[in-house]
Protein backbone atom coordinates (compact mmCIF):
# COMPACT_ATOMS: atom_id res chain seq x y z
CA UNK A 1 0.00 0.00 0.00
CA UNK A 2 1.81 3.43 -1.14
CA UNK A 3 2.38 5.64 1.96
CA UNK A 4 3.10 9.30 1.40
CA UNK A 5 4.00 10.60 4.68
CA UNK A 6 6.52 12.85 3.21
CA UNK A 7 4.33 15.20 1.31
CA UNK A 8 6.27 18.05 -0.79
CA UNK A 9 3.89 21.40 0.06
CA UNK A 10 4.92 22.90 -3.43
CA UNK A 11 3.92 19.87 -5.85
CA UNK A 12 1.93 20.83 -8.25
CA UNK A 13 -0.06 18.40 -10.81
CA UNK A 14 -2.14 19.78 -13.63
CA UNK A 15 -5.30 17.99 -13.70
CA UNK A 16 -9.42 18.91 -14.56
CA UNK A 17 -11.40 19.88 -11.52
CA UNK A 18 -14.85 21.11 -10.69
CA UNK A 19 -14.04 23.72 -8.87
CA UNK A 20 -11.56 26.52 -8.49
CA UNK A 21 -9.06 25.79 -6.30
CA UNK A 22 -5.60 27.13 -5.40
CA UNK A 23 -3.00 24.35 -6.31
CA UNK A 24 0.05 24.50 -3.99
CA UNK A 25 -0.14 25.34 -0.44
CA UNK A 26 3.41 26.67 -0.18
CA UNK A 27 4.98 26.22 3.38
CA UNK A 28 7.21 28.89 4.14
CA UNK A 29 10.21 28.57 6.34
CA UNK A 30 8.30 29.97 9.39
CA UNK A 31 6.29 27.62 11.17
CA UNK A 32 3.72 29.23 13.60
CA UNK A 33 2.78 26.78 15.66
CA UNK A 34 0.10 23.92 15.43
CA UNK A 35 -3.35 23.70 16.42
CA UNK A 36 -7.00 22.31 15.43
CA UNK A 37 -8.85 22.29 12.61
CA UNK A 38 -11.80 23.94 15.05
CA UNK A 39 -9.91 26.81 15.49
CA UNK A 40 -11.83 29.76 14.74
CA UNK A 41 -9.08 31.84 15.14
CA UNK A 42 -7.66 30.56 12.17
CA UNK A 43 -10.38 28.35 10.05
CA UNK A 44 -14.38 29.12 9.61
CA UNK A 45 -16.59 27.11 11.62
CA UNK A 46 -18.09 26.29 8.03
CA UNK A 47 -15.87 23.44 7.32
CA UNK A 48 -17.85 21.42 10.15
CA UNK A 49 -20.82 21.80 7.86
CA UNK A 50 -19.00 20.43 4.77
CA UNK A 51 -17.75 17.70 3.05
CA UNK A 52 -15.06 16.38 0.81
CA UNK A 53 -16.62 14.12 -2.25
CA UNK A 54 -14.81 12.13 -5.02
CA UNK A 55 -17.28 10.67 -7.76
CA UNK A 56 -17.32 8.71 -10.64
CA UNK A 57 -19.61 7.11 -12.46
CA UNK A 58 -22.54 7.45 -10.13
CA UNK A 59 -20.48 6.45 -7.32
CA UNK A 60 -20.05 8.65 -4.89
CA UNK A 61 -17.20 8.79 -1.58
CA UNK A 62 -17.71 11.20 1.08
CA UNK A 63 -15.75 12.37 3.90
CA UNK A 64 -17.60 14.71 6.44
CA UNK A 65 -15.53 17.73 7.47
CA UNK A 66 -17.04 17.43 10.83
CA UNK A 67 -14.77 13.66 10.98
CA UNK A 68 -11.22 16.18 10.57
CA UNK A 69 -12.46 19.10 12.79
CA UNK A 70 -10.15 17.64 15.63
CA UNK A 71 -7.45 17.38 13.31
CA UNK A 72 -3.58 19.03 14.24
CA UNK A 73 -3.03 21.61 11.68
CA UNK A 74 0.31 22.55 10.92
CA UNK A 75 0.42 26.72 10.10
CA UNK A 76 2.96 28.57 8.11
CA UNK A 77 3.76 31.87 7.73
CA UNK A 78 5.62 33.68 4.48
CA UNK A 79 7.61 36.38 6.24
CA UNK A 80 7.58 38.60 2.42
CA UNK A 81 3.89 38.73 2.17
CA UNK A 82 2.48 37.51 5.27
CA UNK A 83 -0.15 34.98 3.89
CA UNK A 84 -0.72 31.64 5.70
CA UNK A 85 -1.01 28.68 4.88
CA UNK A 86 -1.30 25.07 6.65
CA UNK A 87 -0.94 21.22 6.66
CA UNK A 88 -2.73 18.46 8.29
CA UNK A 89 0.28 16.91 11.09
CA UNK A 90 -1.29 13.49 10.55
CA UNK A 91 -2.80 11.85 7.27
CA UNK A 92 -3.82 8.83 8.06
CA UNK A 93 -7.47 9.93 7.30
CA UNK A 94 -6.63 11.05 3.98
CA UNK A 95 -4.86 7.53 3.64
CA UNK A 96 -7.86 5.44 4.25
CA UNK A 97 -10.24 7.02 2.20
CA UNK A 98 -8.52 7.37 -0.86
CA UNK A 99 -7.27 3.73 -0.27
CA UNK A 100 -11.13 2.80 0.18
CA UNK A 101 -11.69 4.46 -3.41
CA UNK A 102 -8.90 3.13 -5.72
CA UNK A 103 -9.67 -0.40 -4.27
CA UNK A 104 -13.27 0.33 -5.04
CA UNK A 105 -12.37 1.28 -8.56
CA UNK A 106 -10.54 -1.77 -8.73
CA UNK A 107 -13.16 -4.09 -8.19
CA UNK A 108 -14.67 -6.15 -10.48
CA UNK A 109 -18.12 -5.45 -9.71
CA UNK A 110 -17.85 -1.73 -9.59
CA UNK A 111 -18.07 -0.56 -13.76
CA UNK A 112 -16.09 3.05 -14.61
CA UNK A 113 -17.91 5.09 -17.50
CA UNK A 114 -15.65 4.55 -20.55
CA UNK A 115 -13.56 1.69 -19.05
CA UNK A 116 -13.81 -1.10 -21.03
CA UNK A 117 -14.79 -4.73 -19.04
CA UNK A 118 -11.68 -6.37 -17.32
CA UNK A 119 -10.15 -2.68 -16.98
CA UNK A 120 -10.65 -0.16 -14.06
CA UNK A 121 -9.44 3.44 -13.37
CA UNK A 122 -6.79 3.89 -10.55
CA UNK A 123 -5.37 7.08 -9.39
CA UNK A 124 -2.52 8.69 -11.63
CA UNK A 125 0.56 8.97 -9.54
CA UNK A 126 1.27 11.77 -7.29
CA UNK A 127 -2.77 12.20 -7.10
CA UNK A 128 -2.98 11.50 -3.65
CA UNK A 129 -0.22 14.36 -2.40
CA UNK A 130 -2.36 17.13 -4.95
CA UNK A 131 -5.27 15.78 -3.84
CA UNK A 132 -4.04 16.78 -0.10
CA UNK A 133 -2.86 19.78 -1.10
CA UNK A 134 -6.08 21.31 -2.76
CA UNK A 135 -7.85 20.21 0.27
CA UNK A 136 -5.70 22.31 2.56
CA UNK A 137 -5.03 25.34 0.58
CA UNK A 138 -8.85 25.78 0.54
CA UNK A 139 -9.16 25.53 4.57
CA UNK A 140 -7.34 28.75 4.16
CA UNK A 141 -7.91 30.84 1.64
CA UNK A 142 -10.92 29.49 -0.31
CA UNK A 143 -14.65 29.53 -0.23
CA UNK A 144 -16.13 27.64 2.23
CA UNK A 145 -17.81 24.65 0.20
CA UNK A 146 -18.17 21.03 -0.49
CA UNK A 147 -14.84 19.82 -1.79
CA UNK A 148 -15.86 17.53 -4.53
CA UNK A 149 -13.48 15.96 -7.67
CA UNK A 150 -15.12 13.81 -10.81
CA UNK A 151 -12.36 11.48 -11.31
CA UNK A 152 -11.13 11.59 -15.41
CA UNK A 153 -8.84 10.99 -17.52
CA UNK A 154 -6.68 13.23 -15.98
CA UNK A 155 -7.23 12.09 -12.23
CA UNK A 156 -7.14 8.50 -13.12
CA UNK A 157 -4.88 5.98 -15.25
CA UNK A 158 -6.88 2.88 -17.38
CA UNK A 159 -5.22 0.07 -16.14
CA UNK A 160 -6.17 -4.34 -16.22
CA UNK A 161 -7.76 -5.24 -13.25
CA UNK A 162 -4.37 -7.64 -13.04
CA UNK A 163 -2.48 -4.62 -12.97
CA UNK A 164 -3.96 -3.29 -10.28
CA UNK A 165 -3.83 -5.53 -8.02
CA UNK A 166 -0.23 -6.37 -8.66
CA UNK A 167 -0.36 -2.58 -8.06
CA UNK A 168 -1.67 -2.61 -5.26
CA UNK A 169 0.43 -5.44 -3.82
CA UNK A 170 3.57 -3.86 -4.64
CA UNK A 171 2.46 -0.55 -2.63
CA UNK A 172 1.54 -2.41 0.43
CA UNK A 173 5.42 -3.75 1.07
CA UNK A 174 5.26 -1.97 4.62
CA UNK A 175 2.08 -4.40 5.25
CA UNK A 176 2.42 -7.79 6.95
CA UNK A 177 0.54 -11.15 6.93
CA UNK A 178 -1.15 -10.64 10.62
CA UNK A 179 -3.89 -13.44 10.21
CA UNK A 180 -4.98 -16.25 7.59
CA UNK A 181 -7.32 -19.21 7.30
CA UNK A 182 -7.50 -21.59 5.03
CA UNK A 183 -10.17 -23.79 4.26
CA UNK A 184 -10.99 -26.58 1.78
CA UNK A 185 -14.15 -26.99 -0.20
CA UNK A 186 -13.51 -30.48 -1.88
CA UNK A 187 -16.32 -32.55 -2.47
CA UNK A 188 -18.73 -29.53 -3.12
CA UNK A 189 -20.96 -28.84 -5.65
CA UNK A 190 -20.71 -26.39 -9.12
CA UNK A 191 -23.35 -24.01 -7.39
CA UNK A 192 -21.83 -24.10 -4.29
CA UNK A 193 -18.11 -23.25 -5.36
CA UNK A 194 -19.67 -20.34 -7.45
CA UNK A 195 -21.41 -18.73 -4.69
CA UNK A 196 -17.81 -19.01 -2.93
CA UNK A 197 -15.79 -17.81 -5.70
CA UNK A 198 -18.59 -15.03 -6.24
CA UNK A 199 -18.34 -13.59 -1.72
CA UNK A 200 -14.91 -14.07 -1.84
CA UNK A 201 -14.32 -11.96 -4.93
CA UNK A 202 -16.46 -9.18 -3.37
CA UNK A 203 -14.83 -9.68 -0.67
CA UNK A 204 -11.10 -9.30 -2.18
CA UNK A 205 -9.25 -6.19 -1.62
CA UNK A 206 -11.21 -4.61 0.78
CA UNK A 207 -10.18 -1.63 2.69
CA UNK A 208 -11.17 -1.20 6.16
CA UNK A 209 -10.23 2.34 7.92
CA UNK A 210 -8.88 2.69 11.05
CA UNK A 211 -11.79 2.55 13.58
CA UNK A 212 -14.44 1.69 10.45
CA UNK A 213 -16.95 -1.55 11.08
CA UNK A 214 -17.53 -3.62 8.17
CA UNK A 215 -20.50 -6.12 7.56
CA UNK A 216 -19.85 -8.85 5.55
CA UNK A 217 -23.36 -9.08 4.62
CA UNK A 218 -23.54 -5.90 3.05
CA UNK A 219 -19.86 -6.87 1.36
CA UNK A 220 -20.76 -10.25 0.04
CA UNK A 221 -23.93 -8.45 -1.52
CA UNK A 222 -27.60 -9.45 -1.56
CA UNK A 223 -27.78 -13.56 -2.70
CA UNK A 224 -29.69 -12.79 -5.82
CA UNK A 225 -28.78 -14.56 -9.84
CA UNK A 226 -28.62 -10.83 -10.68
CA UNK A 227 -25.36 -10.79 -8.64
CA UNK A 228 -23.87 -13.91 -9.56
CA UNK A 229 -25.27 -16.47 -6.96
CA UNK A 230 -26.95 -19.85 -7.13
CA UNK A 231 -28.96 -22.41 -5.28
CA UNK A 232 -27.14 -25.01 -3.10
CA UNK A 233 -27.52 -25.98 0.23
CA UNK A 234 -27.52 -24.01 3.47
CA UNK A 235 -28.62 -24.95 7.19
CA UNK A 236 -32.50 -23.83 7.78
CA UNK A 237 -34.90 -24.78 10.55
CA UNK A 238 -32.08 -27.54 11.36
CA UNK A 239 -31.80 -28.87 8.23
CA UNK A 240 -30.30 -28.75 5.16
CA UNK A 241 -31.82 -27.52 2.39
CA UNK A 242 -31.03 -25.04 -0.99
CA UNK A 243 -31.12 -21.70 -0.77
CA UNK A 244 -29.60 -18.81 -3.12
CA UNK A 245 -26.24 -18.12 -1.58
CA UNK A 246 -25.86 -21.99 -0.28
CA UNK A 247 -22.09 -22.01 0.84
CA UNK A 248 -21.03 -18.47 1.58
CA UNK A 249 -21.10 -19.41 5.31
CA UNK A 250 -17.39 -21.03 4.59
CA UNK A 251 -16.09 -17.28 3.22
CA UNK A 252 -17.82 -16.03 6.43
CA UNK A 253 -16.29 -18.44 8.74
CA UNK A 254 -12.89 -18.90 7.21
CA UNK A 255 -12.95 -14.50 7.17
CA UNK A 256 -14.26 -15.15 11.29
CA UNK A 257 -10.70 -16.97 11.41
CA UNK A 258 -8.52 -14.88 9.77
CA UNK A 259 -9.67 -11.41 11.36
CA UNK A 260 -9.41 -13.22 15.22
CA UNK A 261 -5.94 -14.09 13.97
CA UNK A 262 -4.99 -10.46 13.14
CA UNK A 263 -6.46 -8.66 16.50
CA UNK A 264 -9.23 -7.40 13.96
CA UNK A 265 -12.16 -6.89 17.14
CA UNK A 266 -15.05 -8.70 16.16
CA UNK A 267 -18.25 -7.44 17.12
CA UNK A 268 -21.05 -9.37 15.78
CA UNK A 269 -20.56 -13.75 15.84
CA UNK A 270 -22.93 -16.27 15.13
CA UNK A 271 -21.92 -19.91 15.46
CA UNK A 272 -24.18 -22.22 13.26
CA UNK A 273 -26.99 -23.83 14.38
CA UNK A 274 -25.20 -27.40 13.59
CA UNK A 275 -21.55 -28.35 12.78
CA UNK A 276 -19.82 -27.66 10.00
CA UNK A 277 -17.23 -29.95 8.03
CA UNK A 278 -14.71 -27.33 6.81
CA UNK A 279 -13.72 -25.80 10.52
CA UNK A 280 -13.80 -27.60 14.06
CA UNK A 281 -16.73 -26.43 16.58
CA UNK A 282 -16.43 -22.93 17.61
CA UNK A 283 -14.50 -21.82 15.07
CA UNK A 284 -17.39 -20.95 12.74
CA UNK A 285 -19.39 -17.79 11.34
CA UNK A 286 -22.60 -17.88 10.03
CA UNK A 287 -24.05 -15.36 7.74
CA UNK A 288 -28.17 -14.88 6.64
CA UNK A 289 -29.57 -11.59 5.54
CA UNK A 290 -31.83 -10.27 7.97
CA UNK A 291 -30.85 -12.12 10.87
CA UNK A 292 -27.39 -13.06 11.10
CA UNK A 293 -24.23 -11.37 10.07
CA UNK A 294 -20.04 -11.22 11.07
CA UNK A 295 -19.18 -7.44 11.71
CA UNK A 296 -15.39 -6.11 12.74
CA UNK A 297 -13.86 -3.30 13.41
CA UNK A 298 -10.25 -1.85 13.23
CA UNK A 299 -9.19 -0.60 16.01
CA UNK A 300 -5.55 -0.43 14.56
CA UNK A 301 -4.31 3.29 13.44
CA UNK A 302 -4.06 2.61 10.12
CA UNK A 303 -6.12 0.91 7.45
CA UNK A 304 -6.24 -3.28 7.23
CA UNK A 305 -6.47 -5.04 3.82
CA UNK A 306 -8.37 -8.14 3.27
CA UNK A 307 -7.54 -10.78 0.45
CA UNK A 308 -9.04 -13.66 -0.51
CA UNK A 309 -7.49 -16.55 -2.78
CA UNK A 310 -9.53 -19.41 -4.16
CA UNK A 311 -6.83 -22.01 -5.72
CA UNK A 312 -8.19 -25.63 -6.57
CA UNK A 313 -10.53 -27.04 -3.62
CA UNK A 314 -9.21 -24.21 -1.26
CA UNK A 315 -10.01 -21.20 -0.02
CA UNK A 316 -7.91 -18.63 1.87
CA UNK A 317 -8.33 -15.02 3.31
CA UNK A 318 -6.00 -12.60 3.92
CA UNK A 319 -5.67 -10.45 6.31
CA UNK A 320 -3.23 -7.38 5.93
CA UNK A 321 -2.36 -4.91 8.82
CA UNK A 322 0.48 -1.92 8.88
CA UNK A 323 3.86 -3.68 10.32
CA UNK A 324 4.46 -1.19 13.26
CA UNK A 325 0.66 -1.58 14.57
CA UNK A 326 0.83 -5.15 15.26
CA UNK A 327 4.45 -4.03 17.38
CA UNK A 328 5.56 -7.52 17.73
CA UNK A 329 2.09 -8.82 18.85
CA UNK A 330 0.54 -11.95 16.92
CA UNK A 331 -2.94 -14.25 17.76
CA UNK A 332 -4.52 -17.17 17.46
CA UNK A 333 -7.99 -18.39 17.71
CA UNK A 334 -8.50 -21.98 18.68
CA UNK A 335 -11.26 -24.10 20.03
CA UNK A 336 -11.64 -27.23 22.90
CA UNK A 337 -14.80 -29.36 22.25
CA UNK A 338 -16.70 -29.97 25.92
CA UNK A 339 -18.80 -32.43 24.07
CA UNK A 340 -20.22 -34.13 20.56
CA UNK A 341 -21.98 -30.56 19.90
CA UNK A 342 -20.25 -27.84 22.10
CA UNK A 343 -16.87 -26.24 22.45
CA UNK A 344 -15.18 -23.37 24.13
CA UNK A 345 -13.07 -20.85 21.96
CA UNK A 346 -10.23 -19.25 23.15
CA UNK A 347 -7.44 -16.35 21.59
CA UNK A 348 -4.12 -16.74 22.31
CA UNK A 349 -2.01 -13.74 22.43
CA UNK A 350 1.60 -13.94 21.89
CA UNK A 351 4.36 -10.96 21.86
CA UNK A 352 7.18 -11.67 20.41
CA UNK A 353 6.75 -14.77 19.77
CA UNK A 354 6.09 -15.87 23.28
CA UNK A 355 2.68 -17.07 24.57
CA UNK A 356 1.55 -13.78 26.89
CA UNK A 357 -2.23 -14.58 27.62
CA UNK A 358 -5.35 -16.62 26.81
CA UNK A 359 -8.26 -14.86 26.50
CA UNK A 360 -11.76 -17.45 26.59
CA UNK A 361 -14.12 -15.98 23.40
CA UNK A 362 -17.02 -17.82 24.49
CA UNK A 363 -18.79 -21.05 24.30
CA UNK A 364 -20.73 -22.75 21.04
CA UNK A 365 -23.27 -25.63 21.47
CA UNK A 366 -24.96 -27.02 18.52
CA UNK A 367 -27.68 -29.16 17.47
CA UNK A 368 -27.47 -32.31 14.61
CA UNK A 369 -29.00 -31.72 11.86
CA UNK A 370 -32.50 -33.34 11.47
CA UNK A 371 -33.52 -35.86 8.82
CA UNK A 372 -36.86 -35.34 6.74
CA UNK A 373 -38.59 -37.76 9.16
CA UNK A 374 -37.72 -35.84 12.06
CA UNK A 375 -40.20 -32.83 13.57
Amino acid sequence: MKRWISILLGLVIFVSVPFTAKMTCEAAPMEVGVTTLSDAAFFNPGWAQMKLTISCGGKVWEKPFSELMGQEMRLYTDPDNGLNSCSFVQIDWADAFLEQVNADLRAPGFASPGVPEGYCYQFVEGFEAWYLNVVQSQLMTGPVNNINVDLNANTCKVITLEEADAEAAKNAVDYVLAGTCTTSFRGSSAARINNIRVAAGNMNGYVLASGATASLDAIFMPRTSANGYKSAGVYSGGRLVQGVGGGICQVSSTTYNALMNAGITVTMRYPHSSPVSYLPLGTDAAISAGSKDLQFRNDYPHPVILETVVEGKNLTINVYVKASDMNGITYKLWAKKTSAMSAKTYLTVYVNGVEAEVREVGTCRYQPLKTDDED
